[in-house]
């Protein structure tokens, strides 16, 4: 099994090659959510937005039907689910109610699977939609299909599970394709088998290509009320500005890391951003980009945009919940952000060791932390709170680059373990982590308003996930029983999945609840209605506890 840092692109510059055989009747639903003990947030679906309108606007199908199990009210309809050693609950209407909502003359039913956890809810929706429809195939995208595709196929009893993004891939479906020849499918075929096609999706190299995310049958008045990162007070449009990230941090979990950074045109970002304000009264953009800041250029045009707006005097915000990346920060970019409406920049440190970092692959790891420093003073300089990620009880991982195995070689060759060929480091011990606290000091003296720790979680199909399972970290054997994404707010040790000799899921629990109580916590944007401040870690734990 290769990891997908180590996948290779499948890029193609144009479409016009694909055609389509007949109009195809498309249903497509948004998987039910888990949450611990309440619903956080509201998904705007994009992904299934971007799926449909490929298919509908460049090749003629019809979109039929939109299923979102959590509106009209669906999110407060909770009902406890389990796995073999944690408990959650699912939030949405029913099953039999998503089943009633799907047409009985549909050629196609296309469900989207966001996370990982989706898994829980998944799996026995999908085996009642095919009881109850065995003649119409179900095709699964998403993360959970791209990272666990098999595991997706066999568990749910899906026809069809789309690896990597899907627009292509969905729409040579519908076009009536051999299914043998579409990239990034694995399907049951007539006797039986599963055939895995060995390239990942076609993806466009221009996503200008793709039209905008359907905004003419996904219900936006309703998904502005509530961001996906858990905003009630603002009317937010969730928006991707660019796809991929050129970088192979070893924890990441998106299926494009490592991939061409695609951005869309400044004009077309712009216009989106329009639209919304004139249709549905947006006041908040909330950007999705896994790496918005990478072309300075480019981001400066975005921002330069929105501080235009504000400048008319319409008070748009916006907001970066993925983080900002760190070494492409300027002091231009800290400034144009505060113009542009930012409430907070959040900073993906990581940790404040020097080693630690090494292992997680984090980009020009020797010299993060000197420029961690410096892009926290430009932000607080320009007005900015700022809160910074780390991750706390990462258990190692590969080195990967000569210069950095000669200076690992060098410093800390008591960390290193050689095993394949390969050169790994050992993760955060307790000196390790008593390095991120004072690093954590000297952020919050030059003004950093909060740090969020997160415990290492081995996200499947991720390098990290692979490092633990090749030395035997894993504290769960069975992953497909495990949740691995949880609110900070409901941590329990029961839910840490890393065990090393070096930090076990205990000490990895407890540093957390150090740091935790040690520094303020802004978990990304959240905000009630009726309220412009950010809520605090502290107030989200009371709440929900």
């Amino acid at each position: 099994m290769s990891s997908p840092s180590t996948a290779p692109s499948n890029f193609i510059d144009a479409d016009t090659q694909f055609i389509s055989r007949g109009k195809k009747k498309v249903v497509l639903i948004a998987c039910p959510w888990t949450f611990y003990d309440e619903v956080e947030f509201m998904s705007q679906q994009l992904g299934l937005g971007y799926i449909g309108a490929y298919a509908k606007e460049r090749f003629g199908h019809d979109i039929v039907a939109y299923i979102d199990p959590m509106l009209n009210g669906g999110h407060k309809i909770k009902t406890p689910v389990s796995t073999r050693y944690q408990k959650t609950n699912r939030f949405g209407i029913s099953d039999e109610d998503i089943i009633r909502h799907i047409p009985s003359d549909a050629d196609i039913i296309g469900i989207n699977a966001p996370f990982t956890d989706s898994r829980l809810v998944l799996y026995p929706l999908v085996r009642k939609i095919k009881k109850a429809f065995q003649g119409i195939p179900v095709v699964i995208g998403g993360v959970l299909a791209t990272t666990l595709p098999l595991q997706v196929l066999q568990e749910s009893g899906a026809d069809i599970v789309v690896k990597g993004e899907g627009e292509i891939a969905f729409s040579r479906i519908l076009n009536g394709d051999n299914m043998e020849d579409i990239p990034g499918l694995v399907f049951r075929q007539t006797n039986g088998d599963i055939y895995e096609h060995p390239e990942r999706s076609q993806q466009l190299r221009s996503p200008n290509l793709i039209p905008p995310p359907g905004y003419d049958f996904r219900p936006m008045q309703e998904y502005v009320q509530w961001s996906p990162r858990g905003n009630k007070a603002d009317r937010t449009l969730s928006l991707i500005s660019s796809r991929g990230c050129p970088f192979t941090c070893e924890f990441c979990s998106i299926p494009e890391k490592g991939q061409l950074w695609r951005p869309f045109t400044t004009e077309r970002v712009t216009r989106e951003i329009e639209m919304a304000i004139e249709r549905w009264g947006v006041n908040h953009i909330e950007f999705e980009d896994d790496n918005f800041t990478l072309v300075e250029n480019r981001a400066l045009e975005v921002l330069s945009f929105l501080k235009e707006l504000r400048n008319k005097g319409y008070p748009v915000t916006c907001s970066f919940p993925n983080g900002i990346m760190i070494d492409r920060m300027s002091m231009e970019l800290a400034l144009l952000l505060k113009d542009a409406g930012a409430e907070i920049a959040y900073l993906p440190v990581e940790s404040g060791d020097t080693r630690v970092l090494a292992s997680m692959d984090k980009p020009d790891a020797l010299n993060h932390l000197e420029k961690t420093l410096a892009v926290a003073e430009w932000c607080v300089s320009a007005g900015l709170q700022v809160s910074c990620f780390f991750i706390v009880g990462y258990p190692g991982g590969e080195i990967k680059t000569e210069r950095l195995k000669k200076e690992c070689r060098k410093n800390y060759a008591e960390h290193i373990m050689e095993a394949d060929g390969k050169v790994y480091m050992r993760g955060e011990d307790r000196k390790a982590f008593e390095n991120t606290l004072e690093f954590c000091k000297k952020l919050r003296a030059i003004g950093v308003s909060g740090i969020t720790p997160l415990i290492a979680t081995p996200y499947p199909g991720t390098d990290l996930s692979f490092f633990c399972e090749r030395f035997g970290y894993l504290a769960f054997p069975d992953e497909k029983d495990v949740l691995t994404t949880v609110s900070y707010a409901a941590m329990r040790p029961e839910f840490v999945q890393i065990n090393t000799p070096w930090c076990s899921r205990q000490d990895a629990f407890d540093r957390w609840q150090e740091m935790a109580h040690m520094f303020p916590v802004f978990h990304n944007v959240r905000k009630e209605k009726n309220t412009d401040r950010l809520l605090t870690g502290l107030e989200i734990t009371k709440r929900e506890s």
